[in-house]
This record gives structure tokens, sequence and C-alpha cells, in this order.
């Protein structure tokens, strides 16, 4: 075996990869490799003004075999006062399980060579990216916008190369019937009580101003999130990115924000499932393609909830209750699924939100880590 680091501009063949490990599975969606390009590209992706990133590729008999990254994420570090070392992007043929743990340790060595003290992932890149984790549970069902693919034996594979659980990640799902429980619908309406001290306002996202409200979420996602497990802010440059890349996926009458003063406090951001729509493009968006896609997209019949969030000083008024019941208001009409991901495993209070309100855990996304000796 081979294993061959990557130049920064020599991706073609780290992007392609996956069509093998992947043929004949129905289930998983090509990426675009326009997008894959852009996401690797350290000129266009803010994510590499602060953090370092190898690509490795694990080649046997002159034949790729496995890929992975390997990534140094300063923000991380100076956020939370450690070394961390993060692996990515890991795919591998099932015919070669003995690439995954050479690859693992080439990654290993390189992260140690930059002081990292453990290794952590699967992350592409951060933890900013929604698709974090290995899938662990519920196999079955075709993965949602953003959300982690692969198959079983990942698993076995990370951890006959030393890696344990280090955390877990759930993602809910809330079929389109039955309504919401009477006593939610009392609780939404009593909380609407205490709107007034102080008055909150609520509308769509302003999709004419769609930078602007990038940062005004990214604020609110900075101070909402700062506590939680594996939090690492996200930047003006990298919100600004995002606006750019859901410009045309992004539901404004399924996105809100809260606002206090003018100032926002909370938001509810929503994405429909494009991975409807990606699917049959395998990968490449030419003319006829995107007339097909749009096509297709006016009957995507799932929503996945990326954000819902109050900044501290605002907890325990309601507000996050009142952006549920306004969604409820705007989707009676619309015959929408919902995926609601991921949330912590020890977020326990969100977790009894979520089945309050009719939605089932189904799936479970497993971060592994490695300490260093």
């Amino acid at each position: 075996m081979e294993i061959v680091p990557l130049e920064p501009g020599d991706v073609a063949e780290f992007i392609r990869f996956p069509w093998r490990v992947y043929d004949g599975d129905h289930l998983w969606v090509p990426p675009l490799i326009r997008e894959r390009k852009a996401f690797l590209d350290p000129s266009r992706n803010p994510f590499f003004q602060h953090a370092r990133v190898q690509l490795f590729l694990v080649r046997q008999a002159g034949r790729t075999v496995a890929r992975l990254a390997a990534v140094i994420n300063e923000a991380h570090d100076r956020f939370h006062r450690e070394k961390a070392g993060f692996f990515g992007l890991f795919e591998c043929m099932p015919g070669a399980p003995a690439a995954a743990g050479p690859l693992l340790g080439a990654a290993e060595a390189w992260l140690r060579e930059r002081g990292a003290t453990f290794l952590r992932g699967p992350v592409n890149l951060s933890t900013n990216d929604l698709d974090c984790g290995l899938l662990v549970e519920g196999f079955g069902s075709a993965p949602v916008f953003g959300s982690s693919y692969n198959p079983p034996y990942y698993a076995e594979l990370l951890e006959a190369a030393g890696l344990a659980k280090c955390k877990d990640l759930l993602a809910f799902y809330r079929y389109y019937h039955p309504p919401l429980p009477p006593r939610v619908l009392r609780a939404i309406e009593a909380s609407s009580k205490l709107m007034s001290r102080p008055p909150v306002s609520i509308r769509p996202i302003n999709m004419r101003e769609l930078e602007a409200e990038a940062l005004r979420i990214a604020s609110i996602y900075n101070e909402a999130w700062s506590d939680n497990w594996g939090f690492v802010p996200i930047t003006d440059a990298e919100a600004r990115r995002l606006a750019c890349q859901l410009e045309e996926a992004i539901l404004p009458d399924l996105s809100l924000l809260a606002e206090i003063d003018g100032q926002p406090v909370a938001c509810f951001v929503s994405i429909p499932d494009l991975n409807q729509v990606i699917r049959p493009l395998n990968g490449r968006l030419t003319p006829w393609g995107l007339l097909s896609a749009r096509a297709r997209r006016r009957r995507i019949d799932t929503v996945r909830v990326a954000l819902l969030g109050v900044t501290k000083p605002f907890r325990g008024q309601g507000i996050d209750l009142r952006l549920l019941m306004e969604i409820w208001k705007k989707r009676a009409t619309q015959r929408l699924h919902w995926e609601l991901a991921w949330v912590l495993e020890d977020n326990h209070a969100m977790i009894r939100i979520l089945q309050e309100i009719g939605a089932a855990a189904y799936k479970r996304y497993r971060l592994y880590q490695k300490t260093f000796a």
C-alpha cells in the first residue's frame, strides 16, 4: 500500500473516489463536483483562513482504495484552549479494510507534527458544517440534505484503528401527521403572553438582504451555541459563504428571525431536502439537469431544520415556542415532513421538546476520538 499526500490543487481523484465506493448504492447522493472543488479550494473556502488541511489517498496496486482529510482547526484550538486534530471525508473500499489503519496512522503522524494531542472525527471539515459524525444507526433511509452517509462497516474500521466513541449526534424526524399535541399548543399559547415583556417581533428572512441576514444569524449562533460541546465560532467570511451557497435553497417563509428593539435574539432556519433534486444529477449540473432540477424542487416533501436557538439573555421567555408556532401556522397548508438535526445526545432539554412535538430519533451519528500517548 502507498499513502499519498495530495497537493492543494490535486483534488480530482479525491473528489471522484466515492463514486467507486457507493457503486450500486441507491441511497447514496453523489455530491456536485463543482461544489466539492470550491469546498476544498483554499482560495474560495474561508475555513482555510484559520485551518490547515492535508488530503491523503491510499493506493494499492496503483488503484485508489481509501481517502481521508486531516485537519488542524486553529479557531477550535483558540476557543477551547486545546490542541485538537481532526479527520474527515473518510471513504474506504469494502474490499480494502486494511487500508484504514495506515491511512489513519498517516493522519495521526501529520497532526502530531503540528502539535495535536488527540484525533477526533469524522468532521467534514468542521463542526460548523452540517454533516458531522459517522452514521451508526438508521441505514435504511436516504440521507437528508447536509447529512452524513456511509456504509455500516466504517465503524468497525475506525474502532479497529484504535478510535473509540467520543459523542453521539441524533437526528429526529417528524412526519406530516399527527398534529401537535393539545398540551404543546397550550404551552405555545401561554408563551405568547410573555412576548410583551419585552416586545418581540418575528419575521421571515429577507432574501433581498441575504448576506446581512446571514451575519445576523451568525451573531445568534455564536452567542446561543457558545456553551455547546464542540462549538467553534463562525466567522463573518464563513457566514457570507453560507449565504451564497443557500441563496437558492433556503425557504424564507420557513426561516425566521426574532428581534427585540431591532436586535436579533433568536432564529429558526430550515432548508429543503435538496438531495431529492441532486441525486439524479450524478455530480454534474448541466443545462438540462438544471431544468429538471428546478421541476423536481417543487416536489420536495422534506425539510431539514438546521438551526433553532435563542440567545442566553432571552431564554425562558417562550421565544423558541413562538417560533415553532409561527412555523406551524405557515406549514399547516403544506404537506411537509421534517428532519431536525443534529442534536447532541446529552442535550436533554431539546430532546424533550422534540419528543413533545411528536418527533422521534431515527438516525445516530458518532464522533470518534483517540488520545495520543
